[in-house]
């Protein structure tokens, strides 16, 4: 095949886009140059796969030109311009594509129109109109405040237009409030992306919107918008809750968020209320393998449940679900033995993951449920179908194998794959610095659990040490099973 980004993009496109890219293609208003209807056409015929031995130049030009001679470059230009001009055709697609989804910004472009066309009474019907729905998905996000900047701002040039001075005044004001909260959003928030980027072990840099936040008096700003009733304080104090969360990482400031959330939960849109919830979930998770791992093992446990019943397990319908959203949920269902729970999870929600991890995370989920049921060999069967295709499986897999080589005395494998982990933490570049600390502390007392299960009578006094010192780490994957495990041999 000549163009393969072309093919590659057909190969993307789902049935119902490659219908409406035919339409598209065949529309004079789009397609101003050549007639691209025939290439067109005729690579459809090869949807989805695009594997026929006959797509090559020359079969494209006799396909398209019957009874004509192929030259090799004269007539190889030509298909590859005919490609060059398609992909041009495809990107101008995807975007009227996007921009038929984005309806905001579909209604800014028609009242700014309306505008310039000096249709006064379209423009006050379809400004009325956008503000009893106000029914964004995004609000309470920086982009919803943005998108209301541009609506104030189009008003603010209507109202100009038509001498309205103190419309114009009101409207540049809000316009205003609206820039204002966007920055402080974005300001607050950046703290809950440097936490994610110490996750992931990246690299941060200087940045002008932490050079704002120091500088600034926030919490004066805050206050004065509570004595003022102002419109915007419950937006700007969520997220200087979330700021607070990040910086102080004080369990006081994980519960006043949750539990302002749970009081303006109506304000926020879908697609915010999916990040401040996995704002908190994040928290959770971070303290579920320290020594409060009790409490906000099921703090996990109910924001998880909660999120399947609002809906708001993914950004949108239209979405997958998330493949490491999926795993905390099972695996936090499997600690606090939630089987049943676990089990309607698994058959429920399975589907909605991508195709491309959906096996294998079954699988994994299967596993985990087997293994709260204490059903090993089932257990280990489900994770040797595992491909390690995603960094999670790669430590997941190996510490949940570990367990089962202990509950089932496998001690030669255990041992095996203690030092294999350890190489492969060694060479390793994805693992961040939480997750191989976890993990290497767990193969440190798993080591020294499996020395005690075989070793004489006498030797099992350094048992209370070994408790001692699992509870009290600060960082440790798999805790709770290995707390398990040491009061079984003491007992």
């Amino acid at each position: 095949m000549t163009d393969s980004k072309l093919i590659n993009l057909f190969k993307k496109l789902t049935p119902d886009e490659l219908k409406d890219l035919e339409k598209f293609i065949a529309s004079p208003y789009f397609s101003r140059s050549r007639d691209l209807n025939p290439i067109f056409k005729l690579l459809k015929q090869s949807y989805p796969e695009f594997s026929g031995k006959n797509l090559n130049n020359e079969f494209i030009f006799k396909s398209l030109y019957p009874g004509k001679k192929y030259e090799n470059v004269k007539s190889g230009n030509l298909i590859k311009t005919l490609f060059s001009d398609m992909f041009r055709l495809c990107k101008e697609f995807l975007i009227q594509n996007e921009f038929m989804k984005d309806s905001k910004r579909r209604e800014y472009y028609l009242l700014n129109q309306l505008r310039k066309k000096q249709m006064n009474r379209e423009f006050e019907k379809e400004y009325g109109k956008i503000l009893k729905e106000d029914c964004f998905n995004n609000k309470g996000s920086a982009e919803y405040f943005i998108e209301n900047y541009y609506l104030q701002s189009v008003k603010r040039d209507y109202s100009l237009d038509n001498d309205d001075f103190a419309n114009t005044y009101e409207s540049a004001l809000s316009a205003g409030e609206y820039a204002a909260v966007t920055a402080l959003v974005k300001c607050l928030r950046n703290a809950d992306e440097k936490t994610l980027a110490d996750m992931f072990n990246l690299e941060t840099r200087y940045n002008l919107t932490d050079n704002m936040l120091r500088n600034l008096n926030i919490g004066s700003v805050i206050e004065e918008m509570k004595d003022n009733n102002d419109r915007f304080y419950p937006y700007v104090y969520t997220y200087y809750l979330v700021y607070k969360l990040n910086t102080v990482k004080s369990n006081e400031y994980y519960f006043a968020l949750k539990n302002h959330l749970d009081k303006y939960l109506r304000i926020f849109g879908r697609d915010e209320l999916y990040v401040l919830k996995s704002i908190l979930l994040t928290y959770c998770s971070v303290k579920s393998s320290g020594n409060e791992r009790e409490l906000f093992q099921k703090e996990q446990f109910k924001l998880y449940d909660e999120n399947l019943r609002l809906g708001i397990y993914k950004r949108g319908s239209e979405e997958e679900f998330h493949v490491v959203l999926f795993r905390n949920m099972v695996l936090i269902a499997g600690t606090l033995r939630e089987t049943k729970w676990l089990e309607n999870f698994i058959e429920k929600y399975s589907r909605e993951l991508p195709e491309k991890h959906r096996e294998n995370m079954i699988n994994f989920s299967n596993a985990f449920l087997c293994m709260s049921e204490k059903n090993y060999e089932k257990a280990l069967g489900y994770f040797s179908k595992i491909k390690l295709n995603l960094f999670i499986f790669k430590i997941d897999v190996r510490i949940y194998q570990m367990i089962i080589y202990y509950e089932l005395n496998y001690l030669d494998q255990g041992y095996s794959l203690i030092d294999s982990t350890f190489h492969f933490l060694a060479d390793t570049g994805e693992a961040s610095e939480i997750i191989a600390e976890s993990t290497k502390n767990f193969l440190k007392y798993y080591k020294e659990l499996l020395k005690l299960k075989y070793s004489e009578i006498s030797s099992k006094t350094d048992l209370p040490l070994l408790l001692k010192n699992v509870n009290e780490e600060k960082i440790l994957a798999s805790r709770d099973w290995l707390i398990s495990k040491i009061l079984e041999l003491k007992a």
